[in-house]
């Protein structure tokens, strides 16, 4: 999208294996701008049919995911982005449902 401009560099490390836990961390340097950002997120399986998410960035920006499978390969996800630097802002929520027969 940025004709080539943004280096990007991510690690994903398991945590645990028995319940999904992940840790990701993801780093971005554009090149043209010699701006980093920095942003560290996790992941991790309640039970077979519930999925947390979420996401910090150096930015300011709070992020969370709650996914549900109510139905085999049916989803429904609660999510919400909070900008801490610019309190004035109200906070982003939303409601996804994914269908598939």
């Amino acid at each position: 999208m940025d004709k080539g401009q943004t280096l990007k560099a991510s690690y994903v490390h398991a945590v645990d294996a028995s319940n999904n836990t992940q840790v990701v961390v993801e780093m971005t340097h554009g090149l043209a701008t010699l701006e980093n950002s920095f942003t560290i997120g996790s992941a991790h399986a309640i039970d077979r049919y519930n999925r947390i998410k979420t996401r910090f960035s150096d930015n300011g920006k709070v992020a969370m995911l709650c996914q549900r499978e109510w139905r085999p390969k049916s989803l429904i996800t609660v999510s919400a982005e909070y900008d801490t630097k610019r309190s004035q802002v109200a906070p982003k929520w939303g409601l996804a449902l994914a269908l598939m027969p």
